[in-house]
């Protein structure tokens, strides 16, 4: 089955707001609320662990309801409809605060953001997995995600520059308050990602066809639970999964630090380096789409993973103030950094499926859910271990520091992600499920469905 373009641009879309709330959140929250509104980094390293505690519950349980609900319902877009202003509105509190916010608005106001933003994405990304049962065609379906993925990042890499521009041309209401405040980039993100919620959720929802799929009897989560944890390609796909975002959240979580600081960059020039890095990626992405036509998926990610290792590891080498230099970096890591984007979620389709045939449930929201835990999880763990090293060697974000601490800043930036980078290559080169057993599998499923529907 192969989706018609209209619907595969609609269903793409939807990404586009996902990347936009979700970028600023990894890359810009940090330095924005420590330098500019003067939370510490150790508390906000915290503060972010602990609005992932509550996705431990609240990520499964969506899941879970979005399996359960009715067809006759879209029980994939209820729950998308309900997620839409959540999602909207908690932008705009955590992106434009007021001057003065405590730790209790910064941990409310994300935390919610997370939970409208998982009301999205875990359907979504399930809704993803049931388009089609074809083991390429689900590369196709996200490979244009990534494609709108990248395009969302883009606008935000985008408004630094853009809002430059517009000052020196003599919209000074534009200007920040003090140079290099990252509020009147932020304000534009929050209100930009609300207006495309509510434009591209609609377009979403009544353009794309819904998956049919006739259930066995039901099972609880306790049951599906153990399934999922039974199910060996599923758990050796999130441990990849898993240390390889650990790694590059690891490096978004330092990028404006590194940037700014070691590297000499200014606000500009990093964010133009941000753009070659997001365009690189949406040019590159449908190389790894062909290229995975042609060879088993998981052997693709992790050939891509070391060359991109071997390629970062030479951050080691520059010196302070040399942030030209780190356009090569950009731009051959660039080109296919959309290969987790693509891959991994092709690979969690084709996973789903041996649940599928073992439980007779179509269960992708609770499989995406948990795995949706997981990156979050991941995103507070490279926020936590990164800034914990980072604040312990000596490095303050409030001051200039001395060659010591710019050092503690480029090992840290540099070795830990390509510690756990590594560790997700060597996990992911054994994964068991190549596009024979997946066509096995969905052979098994079809003649299931026959004989329950008969």
């Amino acid at each position: 089955m192969q989706l018609k373009t209209k619907e595969l641009v609609a269903f793409a879309l939807m990404s586009v707001p996902l990347a936009m709330g979700g970028l600023p959140l990894s890359i810009y929250l940090i330095p924005y609320y420590t330098s500019e509104l003067g939370i510490g980094l150790a508390s906000i390293g915290l503060i972010m662990l602990l609005t992932r505690v509550t996705d431990v519950v609240t990520d499964p349980l969506i899941g879970t309801l979005s399996d359960a609900t009715p067809d006759r319902f879209g029980r994939r877009g209820i729950w998308i409809i309900i997620g839409l202003p959540i999602m909207a509105f908690s932008a705009i509190a955590v992106f434009d605060p007021p001057e003065q916010v405590s730790h209790l608005y910064l941990f409310i106001s994300v935390a919610t953001f997370y939970f409208g933003w998982t009301l999205i994405s875990i359907p979504l990304s399930a809704w993803a997995a049931e388009l089609s049962p074809d083991y390429h065609e689900r590369s196709r379906i996200t490979g244009a995600r990534s494609v709108a993925m990248s395009t969302g990042l883009l606008i935000v890499m985008s408004l630094p520059i853009v809002l430059a521009y517009l000052v020196s041309q003599g919209f000074t209401s534009l200007a920040p308050a003090h140079p290099g405040s990252l509020q009147p980039m932020l304000r534009i993100v929050a209100w930009s990602t609300l207006g495309c919620l509510f434009v591209f959720g609609p377009l979403l929802l009544f353009v794309v066809p819904h998956a049919k799929f006739s259930q066995k009897s039901s099972i609880n989560l306790k049951q599906a639970l153990i399934l999922v944890w039974n199910n060996k390609p599923f758990m050796r796909l999130l441990a990849a999964g898993v240390t390889n975002h650990v790694g590059w959240y690891c490096i978004s979580t330092l990028y404006v630090f590194f940037l700014s600081r070691y590297l000499g960059a200014t606000t500009q020039q990093w964010a133009a380096l941000l753009i070659v890095y997001f365009f690189c990626g949406m040019v590159g992405t449908p190389l790894i789409v062909r290229l995975a036509l042609k060879v088993n998926k998981h052997k693709l990610m992790a050939a891509i993973s070391l060359y991109m290792i071997i390629v970062f590891s030479t951050v080691l080498f520059m010196a302070p103030g040399q942030w030209k230099y780190y356009i090569f970096i950009q731009v051959f890591c660039g080109l296919v950094a959309n290969v987790g984007n693509v891959l991994v979620p092709s690979m969690a389709a084709d996973v789903i499926d041996q649940d599928t045939l073992e439980s007779g449930q179509q269960r992708g929201a609770l499989f995406m859910a948990l795995w949706g835990t997981a990156d979050k999880i991941a995103l507070a763990v490279a926020a936590g271990v990164t800034l914990s090293f980072l604040q312990f060697l000596g490095f303050d974000p409030s001051t200039e520091n001395d060659l010591q601490g710019l050092k503690a800043l480029q090992y840290c930036f540099t070795l830990i992600p390509i510690f756990f980078l590594s560790w997700s290559t060597w996990i992911i080169w054994r994964f068991p499920i190549t596009k024979e057993y997946q066509e096995a599998l969905r052979a098994r499923i079809a003649s299931e469905q026959l004989r329950v529907e008969s």
